[in-house]
């Protein structure tokens, strides 16, 4: 309550007084706190000694109005609420060039032509078609034909092919004539070991030669032949070609 309705109450006492005297004998109603919208809800039952309880309701009113919330000494201002100043970093991370997933999709295609040798070595029944799915033009051609001697005289492969090293060389993007050969390429060179894999014949005996280096290198040309609608997925080995001298690691 403000200084002024305090006041204000103080100066009508003399009008409540005489008001509550004149209903001592009757149920007192409820008191409107002055300005405000809130309600005192003592309820007197049969006043007795008009004088005092003139007195003691005038105490509670007064008491009950500073009580309203609505007072801003009792209440106190209240503390706004700062709003977070760490906002989410929105991820301005650049999307992959052309060249880059060009790059990318080579370096899977090569990985994946590994495998597939492996595969089709390891168990003859499997169609050599699979070849199609990561090689085209001449080394399709010639691994086709390996694979093909090599089942005729009974042959499979035991173990796997460890690739150890794989490194992207160059990525051409032209495809201005692809009828002629002119399409995206990519030169990755791959360093291989053997030395966990052997070609064995129908009663498990090693055909390998003793001279066989169990690590070397070899540059792949991968093509997309089909960039215009396949970008990521057309890519093919097209053809390999022996490094003489390359640092590759063991497996």
């Amino acid at each position: 309550m403000t200084i002024a309705l305090e006041a204000h109450v103080v100066a009508e006492w003399d009008t409540t007084a005489r008001w509550l005297i004149r209903r001592a004998t009757r149920r007192v109603r409820p008191l409107q706190c002055p300005g405000s919208g809130g309600r005192w809800d003592a309820d007197m039952a049969y006043v007795r000694g008009a004088t005092a309880l003139a007195a003691a309701a005038l105490l509670l009113a007064v008491a009950g109005c500073a009580d309203d919330g609505n007072d801003p000494a009792a209440s106190g201002s209240p503390t706004p609420s700062s709003p977070s100043t760490t906002a989410s970093a929105s991820s301005t991370r650049t999307p992959p060039s052309d060249s880059e997933i060009a790059s990318r999709a080579a370096s899977d295609v090569v990985r994946r032509y590994f495998a597939v040798r492996d595969a089709l070595r390891q168990n003859p029944s499997k169609p050599l078609v699979y070849l199609k799915s990561v090689a085209t033009g001449a080394e399709l051609r010639a691994d086709h034909r390996l694979f093909a001697q090599e089942r005729s005289k009974h042959l499979r492969q035991v173990g796997d092919t460890s690739i150890t090293k794989l490194t992207v060389q160059s990525v051409n993007l032209d495809n201005s004539n692809p009828s002629q050969g002119r399409v995206p390429t990519a030169q990755v060179d791959v360093c291989w070991d053997v030395s966990n894999a052997d070609l064995v014949d129908k009663s498990g005996k090693s055909v390998v030669s003793s001279h066989r280096a169990d690590r070397g290198a070899t540059r792949y040309t991968v093509a997309n032949y089909h960039w215009a609608s396949h970008p990521g997925d057309g890519w093919r080995v097209v053809t390999g070609q022996d490094l003489k001298q390359s640092p590759c690691p063991a497996s």
